[in-house]
C-alpha cells in the first residue's frame, strides 16, 4: 500500500535525473591537509557562553583537493568577485562560456547592527560562525538530488597559490572553499542541467509582473522549501536562487534553483540559543522543528506570492513525496560525503535528519496554515480577466487568465482555511466578475491597480448584496511601487521620493517591555509591560496597538500602571484610541501657589496622591508627523492626610477624594530627524481642557498647556546639536491644586525639584548644547559627549511674579551606545539655595 501511494505521489515532484545534470569534473590530484577554521575551536568560557556547536568540526584538519585551475572542467579563468555581505566568491569562466563559483567556507564578514562594529557584538557573532557545519553544502547537495529538484553539485577544495588568479590571489589563494557550477547559459555549450534561459529573482519578478507567459512551477519551489525546513536552512532570500527554463515552448515554467548552502544544519547554543527567543532564526538543529517563522525568516514573501495557487492536497502530496524519496539511505549516503574526518559526527546527524524526515508532513501542514489565512494572489501588468465564485458551502473560487486563453490561475479556497482572499490586479485594463450566493464566505478585496478596470460585484453573502470590497474601479493612474517590493507587489504609500514600503497588513506582533531609569527625587524607576499589535488591510501604522506597563519608583515608593488602546480604520486618517493611568507619580510636592513660595523642611512639602485617569479620543492624523486628538477626560484623586505636611494642614481644593470630568483637545506634531536622537526638526505638543461643574468640581475651570522644542544641528567641526525648548500653562477659573501650572523637574528646569513653584500660570525655557566627544568600540559602541544647558521658569498668580525667574546653568556629560538617545547622563548645576546638585537621568532628548 505505501509502495503505490509513493509511486502515484512522485508525479507531483520533478524527476531526479535533472537535478544530477551538474555533476562536476574531477577537482584535482593533489591534496592538502587544512582545518576549516581553527579559530572557532573555543575555550571553555566560549564554549559554556556559546555552546559546543560544530567547533570541534571546524577545527578538526581535513585532507582536501586542490583545485587545478589549468585542468578543470578545461580551464577556469577569473571572472570577477562575488558573494554578499559575509562570504567572499570568485566566478570562474571555463573556454565554453560555463560558469563556476568558488565560496570561502569561513566567513569574510559577520553581520552585526550599524555601529556596533568592533564591539563585543562583533565578536559573538563572528564566534556564532562555528554553528554552522563547514561541509553543509555537500551534504545537502544528494538530498536535493533525491528531492528531484535544481541545485548546483559543490565539493571542498582549496584554491591554489596561482599567478593565473591575478588580482584576486591576495583574497583566495590557499583558501579552504566550495566549488561548483554556476547556473548560466552559454552562448558555445549547453546550459545548466541544459536550461535554455536562466535569470535572478530580480528579473523573474519582472517578467511574472509583465504578463503570464511563463509561470513558476510552484510545486517544484514547495518541494524546494519544504527541503529547507528538512535541513534547517533559513537563509533563502531572493539572492539566494536562479530561475532556469528547460523548454523553450510557450508557457514552459520557470523552475527554481536554490543556491549557497552554509546555513544547512546550523545549530547555535548557550546564550545565543536562549536568543532565539526574540529572533527565531537563531535555531538548533534538532528532532523537533522549531517554529515556523524561523524557518520562513527572510523567504516569506516568495511564499506567499509563489505557492498561493497551491491547493492543500498538493501539499499533502509533494511532503509525503518527499517523505518516501529521502530514504534511510539517501540520508546515509549524504553523511558520506562529508570529508572522512568528519564521519565521526554523521550518526548524529543523520539520526535527526531521518526524525525530521518523519515530520514532513506535519511541518508542511504547519507551513500552509502559517500561509493560508490571508492569500494575497497577483496578476499582471497585461489585460487580466478575473473571475470569483462564491460557493454554497462557503469556499471561493477563484480564476485568472490573459486574453482568452485557459486561466493561468485557479484555486478554490476553503473558509475553515482562509479568512481573508487579496486579489490585486496590478496594470493593465482588468477586468473582475464576482457572483455566487452563500450564507457565509470569505471576504474578497479586489484591488484594480493602474488602467481602466471594470469590476463588478453581483454576489449575495447572508441576503446581504455586493459584499466585495472593490477598488480602483473606473481609470486609475499614479498607482506606484517600491523598487524593492521583489515579490511582496502592493502599491506603496505616497508613490515618489521617498518611496514609503505599506508596511505589514496581517497578523500580529507582540515585544515586552523592559526599563530602568532615573529621575530626581523620584528615585530609581522600574518598568516592566508588553505591546500588541495587529495589523490589517491599509490600516497604518497598525490596525490596533495595545500597551500595558507598570512602574515602580524607589525615591516614592509609589506605582504607575498605564494602559494604551489605538484603532485604526481602513485608509482613513480617523482612529479611536484610549488610555487609562493609575498614578502615584504625577504629584509628589506642593509648595502652595506663587513664585516665591518656602522650600524647607523638603519632607514637608511632600505630598501623597493616587491618581486615576481615563481618556478616550477621536484622532485625526496629519501626516506621518502629527495627529488631533479630541474626547471626554475622566481624572479621580485622592490625596493622603498625612500629619504633619503642609497639603494636609491647609486642605488645599482638591484634597481628599475629588473627581473631575470634562473634554480635552491635542495637537501633536513631531518633525524630528530621528526622535530617539535628534539632529534637526520641529516638536510641538498643544492641550486644551475643559471641566465643567459637575462630580466634585465647583465652578467650570479650563486648561491650556503647550511647549516647543527645535533641534538644529551647527555646521562646525564635530555638529554639536542646540536645542531651544519654550513651553506654558495658564488656567482659567477656581482649579485643584493638582492642576496647578508647576515647574521644577526635568521638563521645565531641572536643578529644581519637581513641583517646586505652583501658580495659574507658567512659562519656561530651556537652551541646551550638544557637543560629541568620541565614538568608539569597547564592549560597546560607545558614544560619550558634554553639555551646557540653562533653563529659567517662572509661575503667575493672578498676574503677579514675585522672585522673578528661576535660572539654572549647568553642564554635564553623557555615556551612551551608539548615541545620546540611549545614554547616562550626569548634570553639575546649582539647585535652590544656592546648593550644587548632582543628577542623573537616562537619555538625552526631551
Amino acid at each position: 500500500m505505501k509502495a503505490g501511494l509513493a509511486a502515484a505521489l512522485v508525479v507531483f515532484l520533478p524527476v531526479p535525473a535533472a537535478a544530477q545534470s551538474d555533476r562536476l569534473p574531477t577537482v584535482g590530484t593533489d591534496s592538502v591537509v587544512v582545518a576549516a577554521g581553527k579559530r572557532y575551536q573555543g575555550n571553555r568560557l566560549q564554549r559554556f557562553l556559546y555552546g559546543n556547536t560544530y567547533r570541534d568540526l571546524w577545527a578538526t584538519p581535513i585532507k582536501v583537493p586542490v583545485l587545478n585551475l589549468h585542468q578543470f572542467a578545461g580551464g577556469l579563468r577569473p571572472l570577477k568577485r562575488g558573494g554578499g555581505n559575509q562570504t567572499k566568491s570568485l566566478r570562474l569562466v571555463t573556454p565554453d562560456g560555463s560558469e563556476y563559483v568558488f565560496r570561502l567556507v569561513d566567513k569574510d564578514k559577520v553581520p552585526v547592527p550599524p555601529g556596533f562594529e568592533g564591539t563585543v557584538v562583533e565578536a559573538i557573532a563572528r564566534n556564532q560562525v562555528s554553528a554552522q557545519h563547514p561541509a553543509a553544502a555537500e551534504v545537502a547537495a544528494p538530498l536535493l538530488t533525491a528531492a528531484g529538484v535544481l541545485h548546483a553539485t559543490p565539493t571542498l577544495a582549496v584554491m591554489p597559490d596561482d599567478s593565473l588568479l591575478g588580482e584576486f590571489r591576495k583574497d583566495f589563494a590557499g583558501q579552504l572553499g566550495m566549488i561548483e557550477r554556476y547556473p548560466n547559459t552559454p552562448d558555445h555549450a549547453a546550459g545548466f542541467a541544459g536550461a535554455v534561459d536562466i535569470v535572478d529573482s530580480d528579473e523573474l519578478r519582472g517578467r511574472l509582473d509583465k504578463n503570464a507567459g511563463a509561470p513558476v512551477d510552484a510545486r517544484a519551489y514547495l518541494a524546494v522549501r519544504l527541503m529547507d525546513m528538512l535541513m534547517g536552512d533559513w537563509d533563502r532570500h531572493p539572492g539566494q536562487w536562479k530561475w532556469a527554463r528547460l523548454d523553450s515552448s510557450r508557457g514552459a515554467p520557470w523552475e527554481p534553483i536554490p543556491r549557497d548552502r552554509d546555513k544547512p544544519f546550523i545549530s547555535h547554543g548557550g546564550i545565543v540559543k536562549a536568543a532565539g527567543k526574540v529572533s527565531p532564526n537563531l535555531m538548533t538543529f534538532r528532532s523537533s522543528y522549531p517554529s515556523i517563522r524561523g524557518l520562513t525568516w527572510n523567504a516569506l514573501e516568495f511564499d506567499r506570492r509563489l505557492l498561493s495557487g497551491l491547493e492543500k492536497p498538493v501539499w499533502d502530496s509533494v511532503a509525503e513525496a518527499l517523505t518516501h524519496r529521502i530514504t534511510d539511505s539517501v540520508i546515509d549516503a549524504a553523511m558520506r560525503q562529508m570529508p572522512a574526518e568528519y564521519q565521526y559526527s554523521a550518526p548524529q546527524l543523520a539520526s535527526v535528519l531521518k526524525r525530521r524526515r518523519d515530520q514532513l508532513p506535519l511541518i508542511a501542514d504547519i507551513f500552509y496554515r502559517y500561509l493560508a489565512p490571508v492569500v494575497d494572489i497577483h496578476a499582471t501588468d497585461a489585460g487580466d480577466r478575473a473571475s470569483v465564485t462564491r460557493r454554497e458551502d462557503g469556499s471561493v473560487e477563484v480564476a485568472l487568465r490573459s486574453g482568452a486563453g485557459e486561466p493561468y490561475f485557479r484555486r478554490r479556497f476553503e473558509p475553515a482555511e482562509t479568512s481573508e482572499i487579496r486579489l490585486y490586479l496590478h496594470g493593465g485594463d482588468d477586468g473582475a466578475v464576482v457572483s455566487g450566493n452563500a450564507a457565509h464566505s470569505i471576504p474578497v478585496r479586489i484591488i484594480g491597480g493602474n488602467g481602466t478596470n471594470w469590476l463588478v460585484d453581483s454576489s449575495r453573502v447572508g441576503g446581504r448584496p455586493r459584499p466585495t470590497h472593490l477598488y480602483d474601479r473606473g481609470t486609475v493612474s499614479g498607482v506606484g511601487y517600491g523598487p524593492d517590493s521583489v515579490f511582496n507587489r502592493r502599491p506603496w504609500v505616497a508613490p515618489g521620493k521617498p518611496a514609503q514600503t505599506p508596511g505589514p497588513d496581517r497578523g500580529g506582533q507582540i515585544a515586552p517591555i523592559l526599563g530602568v531609569g532615573s529621575l530626581g527625587e523620584i528615585g530609581v524607576i522600574l518598568r516592566v509591560g508588553v505591546t500588541r499589535f495587529r495589523y490589517g488591510f491599509r490600516r497604518a501604522p497598525y490596525s490596533s496597538g495595545i500597551g500595558l506597563s507598570a512602574e515602580y519608583a524607589t525615591g516614592v515608593q509609589g506605582f504607575r500602571v498605564s494602559a494604551v488602546l489605538d484603532q485604526r480604520r481602513e485608509a482613513s486618517r480617523l482612529h479611536w484610541s484610549a488610555r487609562a493611568r493609575m498614578s502615584e507619580l504625577e504629584v509628589i510636592n506642593y509648595h502652595g501657589l506663587g513664585n516665591d513660595t518656602p522650600g524647607d523642611p523638603s519632607a514637608f512639602f511632600h505630598v501623597r496622591q493616587r491618581q486615576w485617569l481615563l481618556l478616550p479620543a477621536l484622532g485625526f492624523s496629519l501626516g506621518s508627523q502629527g495627529e488631533v486628538s479630541a474626547g471626554p477626560v475622566m481624572q479621580y484623586t485622592t490625596t493622603d492626610s498625612v500629619l504633619g505636611r503642609f497639603i494636609s494642614g491647609n486642605r488645599h481644593y482638591g484634597f481628599g477624594a475629588f473627581g473631575q470630568a470634562g473634554l480635552r483637545l491635542n495637537l501633536y506634531y513631531d518633525g524630528r530627524d530621528q526622535p530617539g536622537n535628534p539632529h534637526s526638526g520641529l516638536l510641538f505638543d498643544f492641550t486644551g481642557s475643559w471641566y465643567p461643574a459637575l462630580w466634585d468640581v465647583n465652578s467650570a475651570f479650563g486648561v491650556i498647556a503647550g511647549n516647543a522644542a527645535t533641534y538644529v544641528t551647527v555646521p562646525i567641526p564635530a555638529h554639536p546639536v542646540l536645542l531651544l525648548r519654550a513651553g506654558g500653562k495658564k488656567l482659567f477659573g477656581d482649579f485643584p491644586y493638582s492642576e496647578s501650572a508647576f515647574i521644577g523637574g526635568p521638563n521645565s528646569v531641572r536643578t529644581l525639584k519637581m513641583q517646586r513653584y505652583a501658580g495659574d500660570a507658567a512659562l519656561f525655557g530651556t537652551a541646551e548644547l550638544q557637543l560629541p566627544v568620541a565614538s568608539f568600540p569597547l564592549l560597546l559602541p560607545f558614544n560619550v559627549g558634554i553639555f551646557g544647558f540653562a533653563d529659567a521658569g517662572r509661575v503667575y498668580v493672578a498676574g503677579d511674579s514675585p522672585g522673578g525667574w528661576h535660572r539654572a546653568v549647568g553642564a554635564g556629560f553623557w555615556v551612551g551606545i551608539l548615541n545620546p538617545g540611549t545614554s547616562l547622563s550626569v548634570n553639575l548645576g546649582p539647585g535652590g539655595g544656592g546648593m550644587t546638585t548632582l543628577r542623573i537621568r537616562t537619555g538625552m532628548s526631551f
